[in-house]
């Protein structure tokens, strides 16, 4: 058990049994597969990465957790602060695919009140907490002591040394193994499929939300120290970043919890089915 001093970060103070190992070496990264026009995916080429060992998060932040953050520091997230977020504000029961644009920038949406104004997060201390922009992890990273994990770490530890499609294997994905696709229609507790661990023990990689990395958004193969692509806003110019692991949501395709598939994210984009975990600097 470990013995916390006032000295401590919160990262610190956390039990041992809150971080996985992800021993070092060689894995495969990325995948060859097309698109249905025959050009590659964002993910090609599938090439070899060589990472340190690392430990990673077992599970995804928590409300619970991020609450103890908000708390200590005051943080006021970017949602907050805009006023809104997006909402995926269709009916669970009518799935159709490619229906983005029931998605809706929703006022008073946050991470305090996920569905709008008149939400709350009653009984979810448990779930993965969202609506939470790149710029609020990094503010949550520097308080606990903690760091996200580059992409390259993510998907080892998704993938292992085995080449697997998603973190259980090459199983496609069900219900049972994880929350995708609209089988739940929203965030679930983030122990909630401990049979679907990757091959080190790192939980709920797969499904539930997309987990914001510490990685640039560029063409492979991977490099971490190269920049990402830049695109023009109303605010300037940013730099992209890349969020892994699919959804609960997955624009209603069960392809997202493909190990390899990687997204484009603005720094200062929420959304509720995106949230992040952490590793041991």
């Amino acid at each position: 058990m470990t013995q916390v001093t006032a000295e401590m970060t919160p990262a610190e103070a956390l039990p041992s049994d809150y971080w996985v190992t992800v021993p070092a070496g060689p894995f495969t990264m990325g995948s060859d597969e097309l698109r249905e026009d025959g050009k590659p995916r964002a993910a090609a080429p599938e090439h070899q990465v060589d990472v340190a060992e690392f430990r990673m998060a077992k599970y995804p932040v928590t409300v619970a957790e991020f609450h103890r953050f908000v708390e200590a520091t005051g943080h006021v997230t970017d949602a907050e602060k805009k006023g809104r977020s997006w909402v995926w504000i269709g009916d669970p029961a009518v799935v159709v695919p490619d229906q983005d644009y029931l998605w809706k920038n929703i006022d008073g949406a946050s991470w305090r009140t996920p569905h709008g104004p008149d939400s709350t997060l009653e009984g979810k201390d448990n779930h993965p907490v969202t609506h939470v922009s790149s710029l609020d992890v990094a503010a949550y990273c520097a308080w606990s002591g903690t760091r996200l994990p580059t992409e390259a770490e993510w998907e080892k530890a998704t993938r292992g040394t085995d080449g697997r499609r998603y973190a259980w294997g090459n199983e496609e994905p069900t219900a049972e193994l994880c929350n995708h696709t609209m089988n739940v229609a929203d965030t679930t507790p983030v122990d909630a499929y401990p049979g679907s661990a990757g091959p080190y023990g790192v939980q709920d990689l797969t499904g539930n939300v997309w987990e914001i990395t510490a990685s640039a958004f560029h063409h492979y193969p991977y490099d971490a120290n190269k920049p990402g692509r830049v695109i023009k806003t109303k605010e300037g110019e940013v730099e992209l970043g890349v969020i892994r692991g699919g959804s609960f949501y997955n624009n209603c395709d069960p392809r997202g919890c493909l190990a390899w598939v990687r997204i484009y994210n603005l720094p200062d984009y929420s959304c509720y089915d995106m949230g992040f975990r952490v590793c041991a600097r």
